[in-house]
């Protein structure tokens, strides 16, 4: 069996609105097994990007904290070292290219930023190098043009695709996708999540995806765990869980499909 590489126990995290603090994630528990592909599965509000922000270090960032419990990645304690792997070990995919690209530095440059973090002492035709092979990776072959683009100049598809390339540039072990298709039209949202599964394949990635989508979970996960209102309210391998689901909102969100 696969070992566990990212274990959340008993974690409880939210934030602070007017100096009051609201809590959003409850008591969540989950295993993530290496070299499996896990869906995050709620509808908007449920607490999975939270989750994500949790995981990553960068609750903080939006006014808020972990209030209690424990996330180990191989067996470390996460909530201390994460700012150690943050990028590295563990990347992730935020959900909106628009907002988390600079407008006015060019795409190459801030894939080679993020390269630069654990990597200044290559050489700059090796660091070029590295970009033009993670570039290929996501598919994108113009690139010269694309390289020296700025954000605006792009698709939401190849920007889309410069964010996942900001997240593999460093090898990560742990790829998490926070609703990696909004705002995209129905072909280019394939195309992302058919990449996502290739490159979970190719780059041995153990790959989170966090999606409102639950038909996204029941095509491209091995396990899903299914959030409403801050908890987990079922887990467990998809198949079984779009063949006999057991919670009244797991059977509400197959309901609507």
């Amino acid at each position: 069996m696969n070992n566990i590489i990212l274990s959340i126990k008993n974690l409880f995290a939210g934030y602070y609105v007017n100096s009051k603090y609201q809590e959003i994630l409850k008591n969540i528990n989950l295993d993530i097994y290496e070299g499996k592909t896990y869906a995050i599965v709620g509808q908007s509000g449920s607490g999975k990007s939270t989750l994500a922000l949790s995981l990553m270090g960068l609750i903080s960032i939006d006014n808020g904290k972990i209030d209690k419990g424990n996330i180990a990645f191989e067996n470390r304690n996460l909530i201390s070292e994460i700012a150690k792997i943050r990028g590295k070990d563990i990347s992730i995919v935020l959900q909106d290219p628009h907002s988390y690209l600079n407008p006015v530095i060019t795409v190459g440059k801030q894939v080679l930023e993020a390269l630069e973090v654990y990597n200044k002492n290559l050489s700059k035709e090796e660091k070029t190098a590295e970009i033009k092979e993670v570039f290929k990776k996501v598919n994108l072959y113009d690139f010269n043009r694309i390289y020296n683009s700025y954000p605006h100049q792009l698709s939401g598809g190849q920007k889309q695709r410069i964010l996942i390339a900001m997240a593999i540039i460093n090898n990560p072990k742990v790829l998490i996708a926070d609703e990696p298709t909004s705002g995209l039209d129905v072909t280019v949202q394939k195309q992302i999540l058919d990449l996502f599964a290739e490159l979970k394949k190719t780059l041995n990635l153990t790959l989170v995806i966090i999606t409102h989508n639950i038909l996204i979970a029941k095509k491209y996960s091995n396990y899903t765990a299914v959030m409403y209102k801050g908890n987990i309210v079922e887990q467990g391998n998809s198949k079984d869980i779009f063949i006999s689901p057991q919670h009244e909102y797991t059977k509400k969100l197959l309901s609507v499909i």
